[in-house]
């Protein structure tokens, strides 16, 4: 074995060296990682290629401990310096760990560790704070992000599912999972490139991975029960309490969570919140021309959640796990909304001020059979069940100006709307292995079951003819009571026949049938100078057929895979109101689909795939009835539409460089549609909108992202640079005139942050993003509107017990259509302190929004208006909390 030579050479490569084992074969994939000598935390890594060589680029000088590690081999240690000259450490024999390859013992704590397609890296090895959860930990591990809307990528790939010792937690909800356990409750995280449940049954590879992390804890922690409980109060009578508590065995795991507070923070599932949140856009508007369509969060906020886990493991490979969510929240605010609405030379503008107030509850269980035991065959049984109940209140109080900003109508409308959702949905899928050529068949069956009740009130008062002095008035009040039922089930049915030579072929056919039905009770009043009354009661049926049947060429290397085939499918649809002559429609298509991947080496990959789709009209765009309940919005669908083909071209491309650290991945899509289904809109002189739906020629989507990540030479910081873009372009029909809609968006963001995260964690960044909308019919109403974003973060300790974070964020936006620019700086500080080295009890001061911006910003355009919404957010608030750490353990 070598000892340590330092080298002055004209290099870019710092430390350089080779590894073998006993018999002087070189050792592929062994981890190489440096680390601080004092407390072994993670600074870097790479690993060794096919020859056994392996070099670390832009080292920082400093002193280290280099450690080998592979599995089956015992872990080699050694102390280097590096002072900007080249250290070559020649041959390093790896000694073989037959204790470790018996499963007896490690020898050592491995920081980082390659498997074939596992990336193991040991927790202990980053430094965290005590009351950090899983969502730090991951954030501080190299080549993973987790972006604003919570999704993980790691090296480049969308993460599918995050488990805990193998496991589904909470049902794999990653928000569930990286936000309620603890940092500190980990042994190691696995990134894992999982095949597909066919080709880990049959052996053969065929190129179809997603990404998983998996959490192993540590084997303290299964021994005894561990968690954390908090609860903090604060100024203007905000509050917040959070528990979880978990007691995981070797064959059972168990978890329970809370928490209520009034600080909005939200439950288990922030998305589904959302769709709730100052609901203000009248007519829900599926083409709306915005790269980002989420709503932030706005108003005041009360959300409690309660929840279990319960999994067990019957034998090895065979396991059950079940869990329960109940979510309830109260949101309630005021907004302001702006909005100009042109139809050929028909402009007008809108605004309004909003109250809404919302209470949901939610109820969710979640099912989860898994049998991988026997060697032939596989089985997988999924349920999900799902009750919300959401009652809300919205007064609007809208004004419609003419041209020189005249007031032509106002328009009161006060709503109250009970709705009640149920879900049910079940799954199965069975894998079955024939022979170990890789003759195989899998059949699955999908069963869901959807109803939903509404009951609305809806009171509306206009006055018109304001401009002229001819005022008229009209009061509208609506009941309705409408139901709908939509039951679709799947069945799917696939069989591989090898062919020989890494060539198989492959049989798939999938039936769908999905039957809708809607029960519709409307009453209304209209009192003008006498009252008027309409009821409308209608029963509708919507059924929809459709049979695919797949015949496929594969061909699988470890280094390319293949998959060529063409589809025949036939769609039958059935729709109308009940006891009138339904129209019945049948068509037939042909769709070709192709997938091709090239991975040369470990940490990248090319894919390349096209497929053509059908889209079939759906029940309100094809509906024979008309929606009058908005009397400003009514929606008529078209039974004469056509479905859209749909064909999909997607590019991917993603490196990873274990020996540089670069991490570089993007992704192009490209959608092009013919017979695409559009909007028709008509607005008349009283601002009364009707919508209804056309094939009006074609549409076209591309969409790219890039993502570039790289160590900064020797100062010991990482950059990453992303580039998001998204281009349009669809037709639309406006008063009986063709407009053609053009949108680009565009979203720049640079992030700096630190490598070595020992006593302070450093992060900075920028984004800028645009977008630009353009409409053929008036072309003096484009559109531009931007938003720029800095931001930094500072995590430092002062002491082992003290920590203080302070967040800065400064947002400007703007907008051509309106002078509303607003400039917003929010600043988020905390400062904790544990009571003792082993951090069971933290005391922590949180300031939130200390500037008191309490602002929130949401844009949107459509094909025939642009809309800008400013609500109020809940702005500045003080807390102080106390976390105890339940069963903390002994330190291993």
């Amino acid at each position: 074995m070598n000892s340590n030579l330092s080298i002055a050479q004209s290099s870019l490569d710092a430390i350089i060296g080779s590894v073998i084992d006993n018999n002087e074969v070189p050792i592929e994939a062994v981890a190489i990682t440096l680390l601080h000598p004092k407390d072994s935390t993670y600074i870097k890594y790479t690993i060794s290629n096919f020859d056994g060589n392996f070099s670390f680029e832009e080292v920082p000088p400093n002193s280290y401990l280099l450690q080998l590690s592979s599995l089956g081999f015992k872990s080699y240690f050694k102390n280097i310096t590096y002072s900007n000259s080249q250290i070559n450490l020649g041959t390093i024999i790896l000694e073989e760990d037959l204790m470790e390859l018996d499963g007896i013992t490690l020898t050592a704590v491995v920081p980082v560790q390659i498997k074939q397609d596992t990336v193991s890296f040991s927790a202990s090895s980053f430094k965290t704070n005590p009351d950090d959860n899983l969502e730090e930990l991951l954030n501080k591990l190299p080549g993973v992000d987790i972006d604003s809307d919570g999704k993980v990528n790691a090296q480049g790939n969308d993460v599918a599912k995050i488990m805990v010792d193998g496991k589904e937690f909470f049902g794999g909800d990653p928000a569930v999972v990286l936000k309620n356990l603890s940092a500190d409750d980990i042994y190691k995280i696995e990134i894992i490139d999982q095949k597909s449940e066919e080709s880990q049954l049959t052996g053969v590879e065929d190129g179809n991975k997603e990404v998983v992390i998996n959490f192993t804890l540590k084997k303290t922690k299964k021994s005894k029960g561990f968690g954390k409980a908090s609860a903090g109060i604060g100024l203007d009578k905000r509050y917040f309490s959070n528990l979880n508590y978990n007691k995981f065995s070797s064959k059972t795991q168990f978890a329970v969570i809370g928490k209520f507070n009034n600080i909005n923070v939200t439950g288990s599932n922030i998305q589904g919140f959302l769709k709730n949140t100052n609901g203000i856009d009248e007519s829900e508007e599926e083409d709306s021309n915005s790269a980002k369509r989420t709503k932030s969060l706005s108003g005041f906020l009360k959300t409690g959640v309660a929840g279990f886990n319960i999994g067990h493991e019957f034998k090895k490979k065979e396991d059950f796990n079940v869990d329960y969510f109940y979510n309830l929240s109260e949101n309630n605010g005021n907004s302001n909304s702006k909005r100009i609405t042109f139809s050929n030379n028909n402009n007008f503008d809108y605004k309004a001020n909003n109250y809404y107030s919302n209470s949901t509850n939610n109820h969710n269980l979640n099912l989860n059979y898994k049998n991988k035991s026997h060697k032939n065959y596989r089985l997988f049984i999924k349920g999900q069940f799902r009750a919300d109940n959401v009652v809300s209140e919205t007064e609007r109080d809208g004004q419609y100006f003419i041209s020189d900003s005249i007031l032509a109508t106002t328009n009161f409308n006060k709503n109250t709307i009970e709705r009640n959702k149920t879900l049910s949905n079940i799954s199965l899928n069975y894998f079955q292995k024939l022979n170990d050529s890789g003759r195989n068949f899998n059949i699955g069956f999908n069963t869901s079951l959807n109803t939903f009740k509404l009951n609305n009130n809806q009171n509306t008062f206009i006055e018109r003819g304001l401009q002229n002095n001819n005022k008229s008035s009209r009061e509208i009040n609506t009941l309705r009571d409408e139901s709908t039922r939509t039951n679709i089930n799947n069945i799917n049915f696939k069989y591989t026949e090898p062919l020989g030579g890494n060539n198989s072929l492959k049989l798939e056919s999938y039936i769908k049938n999905e039957r809708r039905g809607e029960d519709v009770n409307q009453y209304k009043t209209t009192i003008k100078t006498t009252s008027e009354e309409e009821i409308l009661l209608y029963d509708y049926k919507h059924v929809l057929n459709s049979y695919q049947t797949r015949l496929a060429h594969a061909y699988n290397i470890p280094k390319f895979n293949s998959y060529i085939g063409v589809e025949l499918q036939n769609i039958d649809r059935l729709f109308g109101v009940k006891k009138e002559p339904y129209i019945t429609i049948s068509n037939s298509y042909i769709n070709p689909v192709t997938f091709l991947q090239y991975k040369p080496k470990k940490g990248q990959r090319y894919r390349f795939s096209y497929k053509k789709t059908i889209k079939t009209p759906n029940s309100y765009e094809s509906s024979t009835v008309i929606n009058d309940l908005n009397p400003f919005s009514i929606r008529k669908g078209n039974p004469d539409l056509k479905p859209e083909k749909i064909n999909l071209f997607s590019l991917l491309s993603i490196i990873h460089n274990f020996k540089s650290g670069i991490n570089f991945n993007t992704r192009i899509q490209y959608q092009h549609s013919n017979n695409g289904i559009t909007r028709s809109i008509a607005v008349d002189d009283d601002f009364i909108k009707t919508t209804s739906y056309a094939n009006n020629g074609q549409k076209s989507r591309f969409s790219s992202s890039l993502s570039f990540s790289k160590r900064m030479k020797k100062i010991g910081l990482r950059y990453t640079l992303k580039n998001r873009n998204l281009f349009t372009t669809s037709n639309s029909i406006i008063n009986l005139q063709s407009n053609q809609v053009d949108t680009k968006d565009y979203s720049f963001s640079l992030i700096l942050e630190n490598n070595n995260k020992r006593i302070i964690d450093v992060k900075a960044g920028a984004n800028y993003s645009i977008n630009n909308t353009g409409f053929s019919i008036e072309n003096d109403l484009d559109r531009k509107f931007s938003k720029q974003q800095y931001y930094s973060m500072v995590d430092y300790d002062f002491t082992k017990k003290l920590n203080f974070n302070t967040q800065f964020d400064y947002i400007i936006y703007k907008d051509n259509k309106f002078s509303s620019d607003q400039k917003l700086p929010l600043w988020n500080a905390t400062l904790s302190y544990a009571f003792s080295n082993k951090k069971n009890d933290i005391l922590k001061l949180v300031l939130i929004d200390l500037l008191d911006k309490n602002v929130d910003i949401y844009r949107n355009s459509t094909i025939n208006f642009f809309e800008e919404t400013t609500s109020e957010s809940l702005g500045r608030y003080i807390i102080l909390s106390f976390t105890h750490r339940l069963n903390r353990g002994k330190k291993k």
